[in-house]
């Protein structure tokens, strides 16, 4: 009669442990899909926010090339403070012409090429307003930078 009671103990203890760790690899297995999802959709907002300001970049450098080259060109666009609660900030690259865009947590890349027959300047711009402009005193050199 007792090797019934200990079976029953035995069995419920075994069915418990085998319970939590079905639900402990769940969840984990569940956080890691959410991690990656969340990265993949950065990437993306990152993607489209970089597609937006090589658009800017290359109608600036349209403008510059018809000028005379005593042109005066600023385009201003708002973007996003955040993208999927983090927040990001855009580089230019000149020696490999391309934007560089990061975003903080999690650490997501992404980088859009730009074609200008301008001189892309090394610059920098937080998430927000960006302004491309081309540089004082020397108009056929663009840069980024907040507005």
């Amino acid at each position: 009669m007792n090797d019934r009671a200990v079976s029953s103990t035995l069995n419920y203890v075994l069915s418990l442990s085998i319970a939590t760790l079905l639900v402990t690899g769940l969840l984990l297995a569940g956080g890691t899909f959410v991690e990656d999802r969340q990265e993949q959709v950065i990437r993306s907002e990152l993607r489209v926010i970089g597609q937006q300001v090589a658009s800017d970049i290359n109608r600036a450098d349209r403008l510059l090339s018809a000028g005379n080259g005593a042109t005066r060109v600023t385009i201003r666009q708002s973007f996003p403070e955040q993208i999927t609660g983090t927040g990001y900030d855009i580089r230019v690259n000149p020696g490999d012409n391309e934007l560089v865009l990061r975003s903080e947590d999690p650490a997501v890349r992404a980088e859009i090429r730009v074609e200008t027959e301008q001189t892309l300047v090394s610059s920098y711009a937080d998430s927000g307003v960006v302004v491309v402009r081309n540089q004082t005193g020397a108009s056929d050199e663009l840069v980024i930078a907040n507005g």
